[in-house]
């Protein structure tokens, strides 16, 4: 299978992006030998709706699935409709997050994980100490609350078919 994966480069060596619309790349990875194909974002420099921009480019590349750390609305509801499955990032690099959609251990997403233009600060690196421990919290809480997410989504849809709607 391929995946599209948002990366801060253009190796599979390189880290997660932390955003989905305005990364810098995408990677087309294959999953089963980590052969890679790298493109772009043309949706990178976009004043407004960089998310759906990116989502259509990503979509023209037919991925059986898309991994990133956030995914806006927009962005989300376009993946969704061309019924391509959104699994969350934690962070590391591309190649170690394909190893752990391998694995299955990656949580798919239930619902967009970033607000309305949360891409705008695009990919900044944090060079204080305290900063960074604090962004390394940020996302561990963040994973989590994806994960509940996922939870939830799943538990209302098998409530939904209990309930025969």
């Amino acid at each position: 299978m391929k995946v599209i994966v948002s990366s801060t480069g253009k190796s599979v060596d390189d880290t997660i992006s932390t955003v989905f619309g305005r990364t810098e790349f995408y990677l087309l990875v294959d999953t089963e030998d980590f052969t890679s194909e790298s493109f772009d974002n043309p949706a990178v420099n976009q004043s407004s709706g960089a998310g759906i921009e990116a989502a259509q480019f990503v979509l023209k590349k037919n991925p059986g699935s898309v991994i990133s750390s956030n995914i806006g609305p927009n962005a989300y509801e376009v993946l969704s409709a061309g019924s391509v499955p959104c699994y969350t990032a934690t962070g590391g690099t591309v190649r170690d997050t394909v190893e752990a959609f391998n694995r299955e251990e990656l949580p798919m997403m239930g619902a967009a994980t970033a607000g309305s233009h949360s891409g705008m600060a695009r990919n900044t690196s944090v060079h204080s100490e305290n900063a960074a421990g604090q962004e390394d919290e940020l996302q561990i809480l963040t994973a989590r609350l994806r994960d509940l997410r996922g939870q939830i989504a799943e538990i209302l849809e098998q409530l939904d078919e209990i309930k025969g709607e």
